[in-house]
């Protein structure tokens, strides 16, 4: 089975690929094929996009993910400094269906 972007370039495991339909930049992890076509798994949304979708990118356009640990008195004083919370919601804007 021969995978290949929609300029016929090979797409193998490992290649960074963007999604022409909607900018999604990820990294293959596996190709499969059946009755439909060749399926490419990207990385970044875990999900399976036909090849003929996919066009060869930079890697240089993978985006890092970013995961900030906060404790609880972090979130509080983070709400408190930026205005977030509860008290800061003015309800009386919202009106029901009925």
């Amino acid at each position: 089975m021969t995978a290949s972007d929609i300029n016929g370039d090979p797409i193998e495991a490992g290649t960074v690929v963007r999604y022409i339909n909607t900018g999604t930049v990820g990294r293959v992890v596996d190709i499969r094929s059946d009755e439909e076509g060749i399926w490419a798994f990207l990385d970044s949304t875990q999900l399976y996009y036909k090849v003929e979708t996919l066009v060869i990118t930079d890697e240089s356009e993978l985006k890092e993910k970013t995961e900030t640990t906060r404790t609880a008195a972090e979130a509080e004083e983070y709400m408190r400094e930026y205005g977030v919370g509860p008290e800061s919601v003015d309800i009386g804007q919202f009106t029901g269906g009925g």
